[in-house]
């Protein structure tokens, strides 16, 4: 996206989108657990003033991937 969609997208209000992924569980129980963990994490941010909207919360991930300390303890947690 260029800087201009960006301003433009920008002054568009937000609107809710469902989101449909992939992720390995053992069964159906765990992937509605990390469901409900989502949920609860965009609530409890929306609670305090905080909108975890799309563009943000990708950014997040990417700089979260880009910190090597972040990067090691996720790679450790998930070995």
């Amino acid at each position: 996206m260029n800087e201009k969609e960006k301003e433009d997208s920008r002054q568009e209000p937000f609107r809710g989108f469902s989101i449909t992924f992939d992720v390995y569980a053992h069964n159906e129980q765990e992937v509605e657990d990390l469901r409900m963990a989502i949920v609860a994490f965009i609530g409890h941010h929306r609670r305090q003033g905080r909108a975890i909207d799309a563009r943000r919360l990708a950014q997040a991930i990417a700089n979260w991937d880009r910190n090597p300390i972040v990067k090691n303890q996720i790679i450790n947690y998930f070995k």
